[in-house]
């Protein structure tokens, strides 16, 4: 069975960025499942893998407007300390925030005198994305799999082993993207590290009323990477 809409597939893959670092890979978690068709991972990754078949290998160039965007300085805001609540924070510092566009990802990029300068942009915003990948199996998806927009296997965001964000979120393999990880299953946040934002989070309702945070984030949520 060839990739093709409304099939379960599942891969190994290992994210590189343009000079070749390895930034995210499925090896130690097992192959990544996501639904093809279904936006589970990023588009440039998915319209790649169309037409192959279990055991076929490619690499996968995935520029970043099918990726996790353009990095926007529009996505920056300052925000006083105080909204935190009283919490430590520090540059690199990620959490989850509700947002006019609903619950995101947020990074401390900088903290400038009492405030802290957040950034909303997914963290392989503006990279170029090389996938290694492999296919492992190819299946028809399941219709209570196709109702609900996702693989229903063993263990991890989406059935399967989770790309991501570090993840994870992903930028996305792996989940939502994380975000969030890097190729994307799951990448509703998405850090790039883990599937399903794995990332701590900082309460005290920070940016409930900020602009617009990345427009595709991944996944069914990273994955983070290829999860976003």
């Amino acid at each position: 069975m060839r990739v093709a809409q409304d099939t379960v597939v599942s891969i190994e893959y290992t994210l590189k960025d343009d000079q070749g670092n390895i930034l995210d890979a499925s090896e130690g978690r097992g192959p990544m499942e996501y639904l093809q068709g279904y936006q589970n991972i990023i588009p440039g990754l998915e319209q790649g893998l169309v037409d192959l078949v279990a055991g076929d290998t490619k690499t996968v160039t995935v520029p970043p407007e099918l990726g996790y965007g353009e990095y926007s300085d529009k996505l920056l805001q300052r925000v006083p300390l105080d909204a935190f609540g009283g919490h430590a924070v520090q540059p690199g510092m990620r959490f989850r925030a509700d947002t006019n566009h609903g619950m995101r990802t947020l990074t401390i990029k900088a903290i400038e005198g009492q405030e802290a300068v957040l950034d909303g942009n997914h963290e392989l915003a503006g990279k170029t994305l090389h996938f290694d990948v492999k296919v492992v199996a190819v299946r028809a998806a399941e219709m209570t799999e196709l109702a609900h927009g996702h693989p229903h296997q063993t263990g991890g965001c989406c059935g399967g082993g989770g790309c991501g964000s570090g993840s994870g979120e992903s930028e996305g393999g792996g989940c939502s993207s994380s975000e969030g990880s890097a190729g994307g299953c799951c990448s509703t946040e998405g850090s790039e590290g883990g599937c399903c934002s794995t990332e701590g989070s900082s309460e005290g309702g920070c940016c409930s009323t900020e602009e617009p945070v990345a427009a595709k984030q991944g996944g069914c949520g990273s994955a983070g990477c290829g999860c976003g």
